[in-house]
């Protein structure tokens, strides 16, 4: 998918590798979209192994360090991380970004592509411009009216579930599962949940003194570093492994790159 990715977008930054390979600048994306992977398993990447993340947990991690102040994120994820029994990712999460909302996709969803039953969430967040600690109610489980145990954002907001919660058999004894709602399609649930997700994006402020900053930046690097789009002095291939030695790109929203004459 990658290499077909590479072809069809051939100007685009498209890396086939895994995230914990990456080298994209933090603060830099103003939206990060995925259906991420998720499992009892866990990725080397030194920068976060002291906080023991299983891989989903991770990808939510990683992310909010790579979006900008404002930027939003969502993702697709097993609803183990709005159910798990431990608050701490979630509450790791509530520091760094805005909750905006969540939508719960019944169990059968990915049957047809990955061959699973599974229960997915896709999650909405907005990342904060400081660290802040809430108590707020996504981040808690609750109990519903059957008397299941699941996130309290879902057991007080019914009709963001695109099914009903039941328990149902699973290889340790029993689990709670989304089952779908036969009176409703997936497409239909999905067009009247999202009208309830509360957020707004907002567009990077420019700085205006950006340009002058990243010219004397720019006076002092060699020609296999440049100028990310943080402002940051990175390796050349980092940010845009295309772009001709001796050029140095500008903050996106400016849409120019200096030419050749204005850098050593």
């Amino acid at each position: 998918s990658g290499q077909i990715a590479k072809e069809l977008y051939p100007n685009a930054n498209i890396q086939i590798k895994g995230f914990e390979e990456t080298n994209f600048s933090n603060n830099l994306f103003d939206v990060a979209i995925g259906n991420i992977p998720f499992g009892e398993f866990k990725v080397a990447d030194r920068e976060y192994e002291r906080n023991n993340f299983l891989i989903h947990d991770y990808f939510f991690a990683k992310t909010l360090d790579k979006v900008r102040d404002g930027g939003i994120i969502a993702f697709i994820t097993s609803s183990g991380t709005m159910d798990k029994k431990s608050e701490d990712v979630r509450r790791y999460i509530s520091e760094r970004a805005e909750f905006l909302g969540a939508i719960r996709l019944p169990n059968r969803t990915f049957k047809g592509v990955a061959g699973t039953e599974v229960t997915s969430d896709i999650i909405f967040l907005k990342k904060r411009d400081r660290l802040l600690k809430l108590d707020e109610d996504w981040v808690k489980l609750d109990e519903n009216e059957k008397g299941l145990i699941y996130n309290k954002y879902f057991v007080d907001n019914p009709q963001m579930v695109i099914g009903t919660m039941e328990e149902i058999p699973s290889r340790f004894g029993t689990s709670l599962a989304c089952i779908e709602n036969k009176d409703i399609s997936l497409e239909e649930g999905l067009k009247k949940a999202i009208k309830n997700i509360q957020g707004m994006y907002e567009e990077a402020q420019i700085n205006d003194d950006l340009g002058e900053e990243i010219l004397e930046k720019a006076k002092s690097i060699r020609p296999e570093y440049c100028i990310a789009v943080t402002g940051e002095i990175v390796k050349r291939e980092s940010v845009n492994p295309n772009m001709p030695t001796g050029m140095v790109e500008l903050k996106a929203e400016e849409l120019k790159i200096l030419s050749e004459s204005d850098t050593p």
